[in-house]
């Protein structure tokens, strides 16, 4: 395992140390379950096609047609 130090507010700590002290687990076990909770599942793989990626990004309708790209990207 790799040891980490992280920093977090006192009021913050001691509800961390209630609920471990509750569920009878150390707070790094809490930490770690509570990291696992919010992290995707499984190594994200690298994307492979970035552009692929940004397809449907912005709104509906938009228009990228050659004689408006400076209204699309200036907003001109």
């Amino acid at each position: 395992m790799k040891a980490v130090t992280i920093t977090m507010p006192e009021e913050l700590d001691a509800r961390v140390a209630s609920e471990a002290r509750r569920l009878g687990i150390s707070k790094s076990e809490l930490i770690r379950r509570g990291l696992v909770a919010v992290l995707p599942a499984g190594k994200p793989e690298p994307s492979k096609n970035m552009w692929l990626d940004l397809a449907g990004f912005g709104e509906a309708g938009l228009s990228v047609e050659p004689d408006e790209i400076d209204e699309v990207v200036y907003g001109l």
